[in-house]
């Protein structure tokens, strides 16, 4: 579960994780490079550094306490996944996975900013277990993220429902759900918590933890948008300042 930055390969301006990759790419430059990869050919998971086995990014000795601990949650999750998952969505969950495992959450665990989404994807973190990943809303999220200088693989990223709902609905969450957000939250106690979409405000509210709140990328896909434009840029500028990255 745990991956070691070490272990990553830096080609041109972005990290790489070897193991992600069914065939190695001959040459990258930049973002727009690594996420015009062609699943079929490279790998599903060729166009983020994570996979179901590596979640949790860590760089020192304090990265790795936390994410052990993080860990923790996660077994505590397969275990007895329908004390924190509704039993439809759980049960969805599992018809439209292609891995082994849940969803959880995934990114470096010492990062100074968490972003809170909504619920897996059927397409997207439902299907390859990580978050904001390969469908038109995760995609455009990456997108963003890079087109403003910051790497998406070192932010940390979990959503407040675990399981996918069916055909992507989500009826609600209760304290199931809220109870391992908080804990998990509780490890990581970054600077700033950014939620995408309305569900994940008024769930942070809940469980007590200041938030700021941006609209979902499904927002901006809902409208046609599938490259970031200058409205969803300034939108998300705040998590760059953030993070104090200077363009």
């Amino acid at each position: 579960m745990l991956l070691r930055f070490e272990s990553l390969k830096k080609i041109g301006d972005i990290y790489i994780n070897p193991r992600n990759y069914k065939i190695m790419p001959l040459f990258l430059r930049d973002w727009r490079d690594l996420l015009s990869l062609d699943e079929k050919t490279y790998g599903i998971y060729a166009k983020t550094i994570y996979n179901p086995k590596e979640r949790f990014l860590i760089k020192s000795k304090e990265d790795e306490q936390k994410a052990l601990k993080l860990v923790g949650l996660y077994n505590e999750l397969l275990k007895d996944p329908t004390k924190f998952c509704h039993k439809e969505y759980y049960e969805y969950q599992l018809k439209v996975k292609q891995f082994d495992g849940l969803p959880f959450a995934n990114g470096w665990v010492g990062s100074k900013v968490v972003l809170v989404g909504e619920a897996p994807g059927r397409k997207g973190c439902g299907y390859t277990g990580i978050c904001f990943y390969r469908d038109a809303s995760g995609m455009l999220l990456r997108k963003a993220l890079f087109s403003l200088g910051i790497n998406p693989d070192l932010v940390y990223i979990t959503n407040v429902v675990k399981c996918n709902p069916p055909e992507n609905k989500l009826k609600g969450f209760d304290n199931r759900e809220l109870s391992l957000l908080k804990k998990e939250l509780e490890i990581l106690r970054p600077k700033t918590i950014f939620t995408l979409g309305r569900t994940a405000e008024k769930a942070l509210k809940r469980i007590g933890f200041d938030a700021v709140y941006l609209r979902h990328p499904a927002w901006y896909v809902r409208r046609g948008l599938r490259e970031p434009n200058d409205e969803m840029l300034e939108e998300y500028e705040v998590i760059r300042k953030s993070l104090n990255i200077t363009k």
